[in-house]
């Protein structure tokens, strides 16, 4: 190892995916996960017992919650790429024609469409 380089530490570590999670935009989260993570740090073992098995209660009388929202996000999912299905092909269709308006225009006479002859 070289004179100026020295191992990689704790804070070496935390700098860079701090940097790393500016560049991604997820710094925020990165910040409050700092702050949870030395919270819980601070406490007191018997504290940190209570606060895991309080947030396990809790998860396990909402787990439904993640169902519904699962089926939630489904439907949408479901309509929205619907809509964009019928969305771009009202584009296509628009800009077909668009571009066979102006290929008739600059040839001077009228193109059969390759739509017709199938």
């Amino acid at each position: 190892m070289s004179k100026n380089k020295k191992g990689i530490g704790l804070f070496h570590m935390l700098r860079d995916v701090l940097v790393a999670s500016i560049n991604k935009g997820q710094f925020p989260m990165a910040i409050l996960g700092v702050i949870a993570a030395e919270i819980i740090w601070k406490l007191p073992p018997k504290d940190v017992s209570h606060l895991v098995f309080r947030l396990l209660d809790v998860a396990e009388a909402r787990f439904y919650a993640g169902y519904v929202l699962a089926v939630i996000i489904t439907f949408a999912w479901l309509f929205h790429s619907r809509y964009q299905r019928r969305t771009m092909t009202n584009e296509i269709t628009r800009i077909s024609d668009q571009r066979n308006q102006l290929q008739e225009n600059q040839l001077g006479k009228q193109i059969r469409s390759s739509e017709e002859r199938r």
